[in-house]
């Protein structure tokens, strides 16, 4: 609500300063739930191939993955582009419309994958959780010698 006050004196400053913050913000915890759970996909598949345990995991974090990289993936450009677009609405290269417009949709996108975010992070926990049971039941308490 604060870009919509943005006549007023000084209101530009504290709007970009705003801006500048939630994107950060935003860009960053996007890329890290990304980029963790590629580290325990991959950790997950490489222990699997090891231990010989078929690709269930494998398939299971893909099929992850496909369900939330794309809203996350969705959220970042659009985070991005409305960021950019805020200095073409102040310059009047383009209408402030347009950047309201894209600010509303850019809350609809981070709420989406807010949401598909937090599935796929529990969804994960149980990989991980499932992963430790298989390890502690095998024969030495999860320290025994891979399978060939």
């Amino acid at each position: 609500m604060l870009g919509y006050g943005t006549a007023a004196a000084g209101a530009v400053r504290a709007h970009f300063l705003v801006a500048l913050g939630a994107t950060t913000i935003l860009v960053m915890a996007h890329s890290f739930i990304m980029f963790f759970l590629i580290a325990t996909g991959v950790e997950m598949k490489e222990l699997e191939k090891q231990r010989g345990w078929g690709d269930s995991f494998r398939r299971r974090t893909v099929g992850m993955k496909a369900r939330v990289f794309p809203p996350m993936t969705l959220a970042l450009l659009l985070v991005m582009v409305n960021f950019i677009l805020g200095a073409a609405a102040h310059t009047r290269a383009i209408p402030g419309w347009l950047h309201g417009l894209v600010a509303w949709a850019t809350l609809a996108a981070c709420l989406t994958a807010l949401w598909r975010e937090y599935q796929a992070l529990a969804e994960n926990n149980r990989l991980i959780a499932e992963v430790a049971r298989r390890r502690s039941e095998a024969p030495g308490g999860g320290t025994s010698a891979p399978r060939a």
